[in-house]
């Protein structure tokens, strides 16, 4: 019987985890197929997109975090039996996301001073400045996409998401082809064209999802009743370190995409290259971290604390495997890799040398990421905030920066401090899963579903 539940479990992981996977992918392909097209106007072109789009990730990662809260509340809701209560969910969670979007719109909006202040070449700073100022309005769409994506996908809902992103990636393409080059009867815009492409895009995606939540949500029988601040409360509990662990995460990203930006175009070139190769082979385990916190949470919904665990277990497997396979290859084919990007023989050599580098933390990057979200469908969100910002901040950077400028290894120093963090902050999380998965299994009595108040202490 226990073999049974185990497979069962893999195999529900994984059925949720491939779409979740294949939309995290589409998602990040906006900027893959921006970096693709405005490649072809040279390494500035490259640093440009790169440098923006660190920027504004930096700071929508904390709005996404805030909507991560949707994961465990909902999903145990509907582990209960309760859709009504997924559906309330999601009612806070849409003015919390266009209350998140309104600062960040505000800080991207400040972006020059910033790039100025950070010491960024002044040509660099002024074209990425100016892509954000177009690029700041995907704020808006996109994380009311993901308030709409979450709640869809907590109850085992992913069809809808993945056809608007691969409607979304379609338009995406044409428009940057259009834009970018003055083809297909559209004004010639360079850089900046790639994007006003991901907003059209980003607005599309968010028609198809938001219909179907309101069917959804509707066809439940939820009624708005009124605002309750115990479940905007909840939200923001769960939420607000999720928030502070990605922007941590992510910060310290961006952080080495600037001090590169200090280093020179080139570097910045080739570091935008390895990073958004890391980012694509990183949206499978993200889509499996998503399909982990949904499983996990549904589980302990239901009371099944030890399927909970086992999906967490399962969840880790999957991730694990596929990141072997991505470092495989960055291992095997550098070259053929990094010279999708771009053919001038400097930058692609120095994507190929730094891909080694990410070749070496595949396995540490999708421990870390999946069982962030294994973590998060018990509620616990603030041991992975507490892990990266020591694992980042603390020690990866500061290595880093010392590796980089004080023994002159450049862009090569960053990244080996990134990768030293990385590797920490995946051993303390793996850590921190196998004791509350060891208590799950053997502390907490199996039964009916519980209210969401009692389950909360429960996992706690």
């Amino acid at each position: 019987m226990r073999r049974y539940w185990a497979a069962e479990e893999f195999r529900s992981v994984l059925r949720l985890a491939a779409p979740i996977a294949v939309l995290q992918t589409g998602m990040v392909f906006y900027n893959t197929a921006a970096t693709l097209f405005v490649g072809r106007l040279g390494p500035g072109a490259i640093a440009t997109v790169g440098l923006a789009g660190s920027t504004y990730t930096l700071l929508f990662i904390l709005g996404l975090g805030l909507l991560l809260g949707i994961d465990p509340i909902s999903s145990r809701e509907f582990g209960a039996g309760r859709p009504k209560g997924c559906a309330e969910v999601l009612a806070h969670a849409i003015p919390l996301a266009l209350g998140v979007a309104l600062p960040i719109f505000a800080a991207l909006s400040l972006s020059g001073p910033l790039f100025a202040l950070v010491g960024i070449e002044p040509g660099l700073a002024a074209s990425a400045a100016a892509y954000l100022k177009v690029l700041r309005w995907c704020l808006f769409p996109t994380l009311l996409f993901a308030a709409c994506r979450q709640y869809l996908q907590t109850m085992n809902i992913t069809r809808p998401q993945l056809a608007a992103v691969l409607a979304g990636n379609v338009l995406n393409a044409a428009l940057d082809y259009g834009w970018v080059f003055g083809r297909l009867g559209l004004p010639e815009l360079g850089v900046v064209g790639a994007a006003w492409a991901m907003v059209a895009a980003n607005v599309l995606m968010l028609a198809v999802v938001a219909a179907v939540s309101w069917v959804v949500a509707r066809g439940s029988g939820y009624r708005f009743r009124g605002f309750r601040a115990p479940v905007f409360a909840e939200l923001v509990r769960i939420g607000l370190p999720a928030g502070l662990q990605l922007l941590a995460e992510v910060g310290a990203f961006a952080c080495v995409t600037m001090l590169s930006g200090r280093i020179g175009g080139l570097a910045t070139a080739g570091h935008q290259i390895a990073l958004n190769l890391a980012s694509l082979s990183f949206m499978v385990p993200l889509g499996v971290s998503f399909a982990a916190a949904v499983r996990v949470g549904q589980g302990i919904g239901a009371r099944r604390f030890r399927s909970a665990a086992r999906s967490g277990w399962s969840a880790l497997g999957i991730g694990v495997a596929f990141m072997g396979l991505m470092s495989a290859v960055f291992v095997l084919f550098p070259a053929a890799v990094a010279g999708l990007y771009t053919q001038d023989a400097a930058t692609l050599e120095l994507g190929r040398r730094l891909l080694l580098i990410v070749a070496f933390f595949q396995i540490f990057d999708g421990t870390q990421v999946v069982l962030t979200g294994a973590l998060r469908g018990l509620g616990e969100t603030r041991i992975p905030m507490a892990a990266n910002v020591v694992g980042y901040w603390m020690i990866g950077l500061p290595v880093g920066g010392w590796l980089a400028f004080g023994k002159g290894w450049g862009v090569f120093g960053l990244w080996i401090g990134l990768c030293l963090g990385l590797c920490l902050v995946a051993l303390s999380l793996l850590a921190a899963w196998t004791h509350r998965a060891r208590r799950l299994a053997k502390d907490h009595p199996e039964g009916p579903a519980a209210p969401l108040s009692e389950i909360s202490e429960l996992v706690r």
